[in-house]
């Protein structure tokens, strides 16, 4: 599925009222230890189910027709298959444009469970397509990494500018001093990447971020077979990065999700911003992840 599509798709969605999305949304920029954090304000989020309404969510979806063991509703949302494994569907509540769903076909397959071959083979195949370059997928790992519903899925949304990862994006981009951990790696050449480079690359990184959740105490986990540490994962075509989480907020209305790791955070109010800037933006990202 190219860019075009993509984008063409997602439009005639939004006209139709199926998918929200605020064109008018604005970006609030702060500044806290050196960081430029950006700030998203958007009217879509308003309703947007939290991990603490998922569950009850979740109750109305059994007289539905979903995917047995899913708790996304995907009906009417869905624009196709990427591989025999995944599905990718628009998202309800969008602060990007585009914004879509890559979901498992798998309706068991779980949101604490690490991303697989199967996973980033169809990953790497969405990014790889025509002009999709300049898009990033992320992922939320476990409830320490700020998921609100359990069917695994990756996210996929135009890579944000000015984030603290734009570094990566130039060979000779400087490290910003963020308070966290965070683990990456640069392809030499994403035209000759293979999915099996992209898996070596992600478990790597992800043993790297086990290790340091390890070391550190109060952090949040999912006791679940096949559950791994929690953690971000946000990859372009040019790079991946895994960040290790302790938890997924420190108040309900200031939470961080991959993307608001890399201080490019998503709010329906200026009340939210305000719950950030009040416990210093710098301070709880460092609560959030693994310190330094």
């Amino acid at each position: 599925m190219d860019h075009d599509y993509l984008l063409s798709e997602f439009d005639r969605l939004v006209s139709e009222g199926v998918v929200l999305y605020d064109d008018k949304q604005t970006i609030l920029h702060q500044q806290d230890g050196g960081l430029t954090f950006q700030f998203v304000l958007t009217s879509a989020l308003n309703k947007k189910p939290t991990a603490a309404t998922a569950g009850e969510q979740s109750k109305e979806l059994v007289e539905k027709s979903v995917r047995p063991g899913s708790d996304i509703d995907t009906n009417g949302y869905e624009l196709g298959h990427v591989g025999g494994s995944h599905v990718l569907v628009a998202n309800k509540f969008c602060y990007a444009r585009p914004h879509y769903l890559l979901l498992t076909e798998d309706g068991y397959a779980r949101q604490y469970e690490p991303l697989n071959r199967s996973d980033l083979a169809a990953a790497w195949a969405l990014l790889s397509s025509r002009g999709n370059d300049k898009l990033s997928l992320f992922f939320n790992c476990g409830n320490g990494a700020g998921y609100s519903r359990l069917h695994k899925h990756m996210q996929l949304i135009p890579t944000p500018r000015n984030t603290f990862a734009s570094f990566l994006d130039s060979a000779d981009g400087t490290e910003p001093d963020v308070p966290f951990q965070w683990f990456y790696q640069r392809f030499s050449d994403p035209t000759v990447t293979s999915v099996g480079n992209v898996v070596d690359t992600y478990q790597k990184l992800l043993r790297k971020a086990i290790k340091a959740i390890e070391t550190c105490q109060g952090h949040e986990s999912d006791n679940f077979p096949g559950a791994v540490c929690s953690h971000n994962v946000i990859m372009t075509t040019r790079w991946i990065l895994v960040i290790p989480r302790r938890r997924p907020s420190v108040r309900a209305e200031s939470g961080a999700n991959a993307m608001g790791m890399l201080g490019y955070i998503a709010v329906s109010s200026k009340a939210d911003i305000d719950n950030w800037t009040d416990q210093g933006l710098c301070k709880l990202l460092r609560q959030l992840g693994v310190p330094k």
